[in-house]
């Protein structure tokens, strides 16, 4: 009991942070809960977890601002997104825990470094190919961790000028992807009615962190606020890389 007591007010903490700085940032969610979930849950059980948390967020975007979805800039990108996705997440389903974490500690130190240093820098006229290429990064980072923000990002930032068509675009993108990596993770078992009261407190903090990032959207110096937490991710993407090769 003492146990559940403390996974859940982790977990609130986390989801709360995490969809503080997604409201902020327009993704991250996922990138921020990754670097913790892992040591709550089993690593299966920590993707579909963070998927199924932050679905509810996306999905709730998307149907509000439906009409302003730039569905010619997305399509590239998501039909790619979703073939590599599948792919990856079924044979992520039986690769070791050990492999995955290791994994994900690179993929975190890539994603600080990408996003601190070179995501303002990098300008790409959009187009099908391009978007297609997005598309399949993101997709491996989906069906693998959860977490294809960053490159998705990087696409929709050069090719929708719109803020909401913008806001629209990348939540209905991660709606449709992450409900489609979901749904096989579901049928594999990664999480079963015993996480239920997780999954309730995860929204809880994704209500909350969201509300504050609201709050606070117009006041927080927004480069600050990615470098001061993709350092974070980087350093915590090292440590848990160091930890799973010395545990070896």
């Amino acid at each position: 009991m003492a146990i559940m007591v403390v996974t859940s007010v982790l977990l609130f903490l986390i989801t709360l942070a995490s969809s503080f700085l997604q409201t902020n940032l327009g993704f991250g969610f996922s990138v921020l809960a990754m670097v913790f979930l892992p040591s709550l849950f089993p690593f299966s059980t920590a993707v579909t977890l963070n998927q199924i948390i932050v679905t509810a967020a996306d999905g709730y975007l998307a149907i509000r601002y439906w009409k302003h979805i730039d569905w010619k800039t997305m399509f590239p990108l998501l039909v790619v997104s979703l073939v590599t996705g599948i792919i990856v997440t079924l044979c992520s389903m039986s690769a070791p825990q050990g492999i995955l974490k290791l994994i994900l500690g690179f993929a975190l130190v890539a994603i600080s470094i990408f996003s601190v240093w070179f995501s303002a820098r990098i300008k790409v006229k959009p187009s099908p190919a391009f978007g297609m290429a997005m598309g399949c990064i993101a997709g491996f980072g989906n069906g693998l961790f959860g977490m294809g923000g960053p490159p998705v990002a990087m696409y929709f930032l050069t090719g929708i000028n719109d803020k909401l068509a913008y806001l629209a675009t990348i939540q209905c993108y991660f709606f449709l992807s992450n409900l489609t990596t979901i749904s096989i993770r579901l049928t594999n078992g990664s999480v079963t009615w015993a996480e239920t009261p997780y999954i309730l407190i995860g929204w809880l903090g994704l209500g909350i962190g969201t509300w504050l990032g609201l709050k606070t959207f117009s006041n927080l110096p927004k480069n600050l606020l990615k470098k001061l937490v993709y350092g974070f991710v980087g350093v915590s993407g090292v440590v848990i890389a160091i930890q799973e090769i010395l545990s070896r």
